[in-house]
């Protein structure tokens, strides 16, 4: 991986203490981790750098299908297992040539819920 996953997991274990999450840490690092694999796996080049706010509200969105990162507030609850079939459908499906398949896109509105119901139920 090209990716500095080091670093990052450095500055996503910050935000993880900072904001918590009902994944574990490690569930968490998982999911980043599949993600960025599947960007370069794809897109055949690294991720942009994320600021550390864009990564906190990622691990608060995580666990939920709802856009705002509260328990019981839209959807439901998403296990994190579930993000390998998610993330693998989500650059499958063409947005259009303005889509960068940025990991923000795929954590607003309902993205995730889509690919939900499309491949998991």
């Amino acid at each position: 991986m090209f990716f500095n996953i080091k670093l990052f997991n450095v500055l996503a274990t910050k935000a993880y203490e900072r904001v918590g999450s009902s994944y574990t840490l490690d569930e968490t690092l998982k999911v980043f981790r599949v993600y960025f694999q599947a960007y370069e796996n794809y897109m055949r080049a690294v991720h942009p750098n994320i600021r550390t706010s864009q990564i906190e509200s990622i691990i608060s969105k995580m666990p939920y299908l709802d856009d705002n990162g509260q328990p019981g507030g839209g959807a439901g609850d998403i296990d994190s297992d579930s993000y390998q079939v998610l993330i693998e459908a989500h650059f499958k499906t063409n947005y259009g040539k303005k889509c960068d398949y940025n990991i923000n896109h795929f954590f607003a509105g309902e993205i995730r819920l889509l690919r939900l119901y499309e491949n998991l139920y």
